[in-house]
């Protein structure tokens, strides 16, 4: 786990200067700050300053830091509960303000464990810590920061910095990147603590760019917002580049401008992309699209955007404002995309089940049974049984499109239900099982007619002569029926020919 087997060296200063724009370490969240959600849990000795100074987002000033009493024969320590759960990358021990009551050496071990866990009075959990920082000496009034040679493979949620043997720190910083769980529906896909990133901006002078993903508003200076320099042009504008989470259908963005009064840009517009790259500005197959339009900004309001674009992903949103100004937060509502894909496969697996379930049980047909035709069907077994055929729909328009109404006298007659006044017609559809005619008049006075081709003479013969008894004839299944005129509710999706169909083609060309 982590970086604790490795026989190389675990760490490397990132910034001997001190004072270096950027470092291997500046494209990482930090995971240890309040504006993130963390907390202290426990801390071993608190007697010259409070534990909770580790966790503050602002630069520390004098006499602002965790600091212990004196001559402590083992070691002090302190157990964080990280903001966000995460991989590490590297850390920064701050000891400004700090001089000759530092600490002498510090280490750090992590610790993947339930928000419920409760520390004893050793610094312990129900869970192992791991070593990821090795006991290192610190001097005072610095910046001490460290980055592992490899992000750890493992996640965390919770830090321990042991000092050693007691003395001060005045920041811990954990950098790292967030490893979310997913969440269903509608979620936050700009947010710091879901995992997005802001990648780039154009400037950031007077309040960092990290600011607008960070959940909640804040008074603090350092973390209240997004703010660029003024440009005193009304032709100039400003922007931030933020990386989703994951790539997802948008349906809103909001941009808070809370607390600014006067600070705020005269308008604001968002566009969108898809990237697989972490920065879009180095896709030259990479296109902006304006999903919000220039949309003028109050003071001390939260706007909220209509963007939904629901068959179109993004992966990518770029804020701009006009000309400049400060933006406190920026939200970007919507549905991660492999999430809305594993709904789809699970309606579609529900829909399959489902149909082989009505194929089970027989619920083929949505019409329920009249009390007529149950009567019918309970007489129907009493008599002697006879082969089913099926009714064809080109068999059904010779009977029901006859030249002379009389001519269908015995055959087929408009049954009316005694329990309702609609007609029961057969269905071209569906095969409707025929009761079998003892006696043979109707069937010489229906061969006798001389307006019948011969084909339907054939099938009103079948259908009205008796039969010997026999074995009863299977009777289809609504799914079976189903398979019949170009159904597509088959295994392969292709429609089934039934072969009883295809029987009774033969016979009537025969």
């Amino acid at each position: 786990m982590g970086n604790s087997q490795s026989s190389l060296p675990r760490y490397y200063n990132a910034d001997p200067s001190n004072d270096a724009p950027s470092h291997s370490l500046s494209g990482y969240l930090d995971l240890a700050s309040s504006a993130m959600g963390a907390s202290v849990v426990r801390a071993s000795n608190e007697k010259f300053g409070a534990a909770e100074n580790l966790i503050k987002a602002g630069a520390p000033a004098q006499s602002d830091a965790w600091v212990t009493r004196r001559h402590n024969p083992t070691a002090d320590w302190a157990v964080v509960r990280l903001g966000s759960t995460g991989t590490i990358a590297g850390f920064d021990i701050d000891t400004r303000g700090l001089d000759g009551d530092q600490a002498a050496a510090v280490s750090i071990q992590g610790c993947l464990a339930p928000e419920s866990a409760t520390v004893d009075d050793d610094g312990d959990m129900s869970v192992e810590w791991e070593e990821l920082l090795p006991k290192v000496e610190v001097s005072g009034n610095s910046r001490h920061q460290l980055a592992l040679w490899a992000p750890t493979s493992a996640t965390f949620s919770h830090v321990r910095i042991t000092l050693h043997p007691d003395g001060g720190v005045a920041r811990l910083r954990v950098y790292g990147t967030v490893v979310a769980e997913a969440t269903e529906g509608e979620c936050d896909l700009a947010c710091a603590t879901t995992g997005a990133r802001v990648i780039a901006a154009s400037n950031e002078q007077l309040g960092s760019k990290d600011n607008l993903i960070l959940p909640g508003l804040s008074t603090d200076p350092s973390t209240q917002g997004w703010k660029t320099r003024r440009t005193h042009s009304p032709d100039h504008s400003d922007w931030a580049i933020v990386r989703l989470a994951e790539p997802g259908f948008l349906t809103r963005i909001a941009i808070d401008t809370r607390p600014y009064d006067g600070d705020q840009p005269v308008a604001a517009s968002v566009q969108a992309c898809y990237s697989e790259l972490s920065n879009p500005e180095r896709d030259a197959e990479c296109f902006w699209y304006q999903i919000a339009p220039r949309t003028e900004l109050n003071a001390n309001e939260l706007h909220e955007l209509d963007v939904t674009l629901n068959d179109v992903p993004f992966s990518h949103i770029k804020l701009v404002v006009h000309p400049d100004g400060a933006i406190a937060r920026l939200r970007a509502y919507g549905q991660r995309v492999q999430e809305v894909e594993v709904e789809a496969a699970r309606e579609e697996a529900e829909a399959k089940a489902e149909a082989v379930l009505a194929a089970e049980i027989g619920f083929g047909d949505s019409t329920p049974a009249s009390s007529s035709d149950a009567e019918d069907a309970a007489a129907a077994a009493a008599e002697p049984q006879a082969t089913v055929e099926v009714v064809t729909a080109e068999a059904v328009e010779v009977v029901i499109k006859p030249r002379k109404s009389e001519d269908l006298a015995g055959v087929h007659r408009v049954k009316k239900s005694k329990r309702t006044e609609k007609p029961q017609l057969l269905s071209p559809g569906r095969p409707k099982k025929v009761k079998p005619k003892r006696s043979s008049e109707d069937s010489n006075e229906i061969l006798a007619a001389d307006q019948f081709s011969s084909r339907a003479g054939e099938l009103i013969q079948s259908l009205t002569s008796p039969v010997p008894q026999r074995k009863r004839a299977r009777t289809r299944s609504h799914a079976e029926d189903d398979t019949d005129e170009g159904s597509v509710n088959t295994a392969d999706g292709k429609p089934k020919r039934s072969s009883r169909k295809s029987k009774s083609r033969s016979k009537t060309d025969a």
